[in-house]
């Protein structure tokens, strides 16, 4: 069976990384956004589908333009296309099917493929 990421998943560790790159904790971005430490944590462990609204306000809070966190997203999602086992799929898509890979695993998947030849 093949792995599932969503591309809500891929946001969020985009999301998650730069928070912690620039040092913020979820509760000042909470409480920069309004959007509670609750539903932060579940948008960066993809587990809630973002907003385009959510989205341009937590990357304000963290300083960063949308577009850089969909880019990265996007080379995610390239990434994983390439390889047979990792199916990048919608939150939709995903819950119906069952586990969905989040967070650090993300991270170690993306590390490798990324950097995969070099």
């Amino acid at each position: 069976m093949n792995q599932q990421i969503t591309y809500n998943a891929l946001v969020g560790f985009e999301l998650e990384r730069i928070r912690k790159e620039v040092e913020k904790e979820q509760s000042e971005i909470s409480a920069i956004t309004g959007i509670s430490q609750p539903v932060l944590s579940r948008l960066e462990k993809g587990k809630a589908m973002i907003t385009i609204d959510q989205l341009f306000v937590v990357c304000k809070a963290l300083g960063v333009k949308p577009e850089t966190i969909i880019s990265k997203a996007s080379r995610g999602v390239e990434a994983f296309s390439e390889e047979e086992a990792v199916n990048v799929t919608t939150t939709k898509e995903a819950s119906a099917t069952g586990a969905v890979l989040t967070g650090a695993a993300i991270g170690a998947l993306l590390t490798l493929f990324l950097t995969k030849g070099k």
